[in-house]
C-alpha cells in the first residue's frame, strides 16, 4: 500500500504545483515549448495514476487487471520520456545537428518502445507475472531504462553546456533543466536496481518541482514585467495621441473647436439625421465685420484680437453650445438642448449687442440661423446653406447703416 501512496502523494503536488501550467498555455513568444512541457505533465500525471493503480492492483488475485496496468505504465512511461526530449528542443529552439539527432532520437525510443510493448503480448521480453503472481521484469526492460537514461543524460550535458554561456535569467532556466535531467537520471539507475521501489516517481516529483519554480514561475514573472513595460507604453502612446488629438481639434487662436473637430462633428451630425434620431438641431455661421481690413492696415497681431474678442462674444452668448471656428473670420456654434429651444432669446441678445457696438463703431459680428424644420430636406449642407445666406444677409445689413 505503501507504494501506492507514494504514487497519490505525487500526483497532488503535481496538480497543485503546476495547476496553472496544465492549463492551455498563453505566453506568447514561449507558448510552444510550454504546450510541449504541458504534454509531458499530462504523462506524468497518466504515469502517476499507473503506478497508484499498480500499487493497489498487486495481488495474486488481480493478475490480469495488474499485467493491463503495467501495459499502460510502460506506456505513460514512454511518451514522458519522449515529451521531455521535445520539450528540451523546442525550449532552446535551435535548428543544430545535435537537436535533431536528440529529436530523432526520441522518435526512435518511442517507437522502439511500444514495438516491445506490443512484442511483449508475445514473447515476455519486457515483463511477466509468474503463477503465483509475481511480477518479473524482462530483459527489455533494462535495454529501455538505460536508453532513457541515455536521453535525460543527453539533454542534461547539452543544457548544461548552454549555461555555461548563458547570462542571467537564461543561464538560471537552464541549469535547472539540466539538473531536472541528471535528477531523473539518478532515479532512473536506482529504479533499475530497486524494481519495486517507486524511486521513478519520486524522480518526477524532484524534476518537475525545479522547472516549476526555476523555469515556469521565472518566466512567469518576466512576462508579467514585460507586459507592465507594454502597458506603461500604450499609455503614454495613449496619452500622446490624446494630447495630438486636442491640439489637431483646438483652435490655436481662440482654444474653441477647430476646423478638424468640425469636419469630424459634421459627419457624426449627418448619421443622426440620415437615421432619424436627431429631431432638434440648428447652427448659427458668424462672420466678422472688417477683419481684413483690420489685417491690412493695422497689423495681423490687432487682427488676431480681434478674433479673440469676437470668440469671447459669441462664446459667452452661446455658453452651452459647441463652437467652431472654421475660417479665419468665421465661427459656427451647433445648438441642440437648451440653447436649441431659447435660440430666438439668444440672437436677439447677440444681434442687440452687435447693434450697439455698430452704433459705437466697435466690432460686429453677422450670424445667420438655420435648423432642420426650416426645409424639407433633411440634411446638413441645407442647413449651413440657409443659415450661411442669411449671415451674408445680415452683414449687408449691418455695413447699410455704418
Amino acid at each position: 500500500m505503501y507504494y501506492a501512496g507514494v504514487g497519490i502523494l505525487a500526483l497532488i503536488i503535481l496538480l497543485i504545483i503546476n495547476y496553472d501550467a496544465l492549463k492551455k498555455p498563453t505566453f506568447g513568444e514561449a507558448i510552444r515549448s510550454h504546450s510541449v512541457y504541458r504534454s509531458f505533465l499530462f504523462c506524468v500525471m497518466s504515469y502517476y495514476i499507473t503506478d497508484i493503480i499498480w500499487g493497489l492492483l498487486y495481488t495474486p488475485e488481480t493478475v490480469f487487471f495488474c499485467y493491463i496496468d503495467t501495459v499502460f505504465y510502460f506506456s505513460a512511461m514512454t511518451l514522458s520520456i519522449f515529451f521531455w526530449t521535445r520539450y528540451v528542443v523546442s525550449y532552446i529552439g535551435e535548428e543544430k545537428r545535435f537537436f535533431s539527432i536528440l529529436k530523432y532520437a526520441g522518435i526512435f525510443f518511442l517507437i522502439f518502445s511500444f514495438a516491445i510493448i506490443l512484442l511483449n503480448f508475445f514473447t515476455q521480453i519486457l515483463f511477466w507475472f509468474d503463477s503465483k503472481g509475481i511480477y518479473h521484469p524482462g530483459r527489455a526492460r533494462y535495454i529501455s531504462l538505460s536508453m532513457q537514461i541515455i536521453l535525460f543524460f543527453a539533454t542534461s550535458i547539452y543544457m548544461a553546456a548552454k549555461a555555461i554561456h548563458a547570462e542571467g535569467l537564461r543561464k538560471s532556466r537552464y541549469t535547472t533543466i539540466w539538473v531536472s535531467g541528471m535528477t531523473m537520471s539518478l532515479f532512473i539507475i536506482l529504479q533499475r536496481i530497486f524494481v519495486f521501489l517507486p524511486l521513478y516517481s519520486i524522480g518526477f516529483i524532484i524534476a518537475t518541482c525545479l522547472i516549476h519554480t526555476f523555469v515556469l514561475e521565472d518566466e512567469k514573472e518576466a512576462r508579467r514585467e514585460e507586459l507592465e513595460k507594454i502597458l506603461q507604453t500604450e499609455e503614454i502612446q495613449e496619452e500622446e495621441l490624446g494630447k495630438a488629438r486636442k491640439m489637431a481639434f483646438t483652435d490655436p487662436l481662440t482654444s474653441v473647436k477647430s476646423k478638424n473637430a468640425y469636419i469630424e462633428d459634421v459627419c457624426k451630425i449627418e448619421k443622426r439625421i440620415k437615421d432619424g434620431v436627431l429631431k432638434d438641431f440648428g447652427i448659427v455661421v458668424f462672420d466678422i465685420n472688417g477683419l481684413k481690413t483690420i489685417n491690412d492696415t493695422k497689423g495681423h497681431e490687432e487682427g488676431d484680437r480681434l478674433i479673440k474678442e469676437a470668440c469671447n462674444l459669441i462664446c459667452h452668448e452661446f455658453k452651452r453650445s459647441p463652437i467652431y471656428r472654421i475660417g479665419g473670420d468665421e465661427f459656427v456654434a451647433f445648438l441642440t438642448g437648451e440653447d436649441f429651444r431659447n435660440h430666438e432669446l439668444l440672437l436677439e441678445n447677440f444681434n442687440l449687442r452687435i447693434e450697439k457696438n455698430n452704433v459705437e463703431g466697435k466690432l460686429t459680428i453677422a450670424c445667420g440661423y438655420a435648423d432642420l424644420n426650416e426645409s424639407s430636406e433633411k440634411s446638413f449642407l441645407k442647413i449651413f446653406e440657409n443659415a450661411d445666406r442669411k449671415m451674408y444677409e445680415r452683414k449687408k445689413e449691418l455695413k447699410g447703416r455704418v
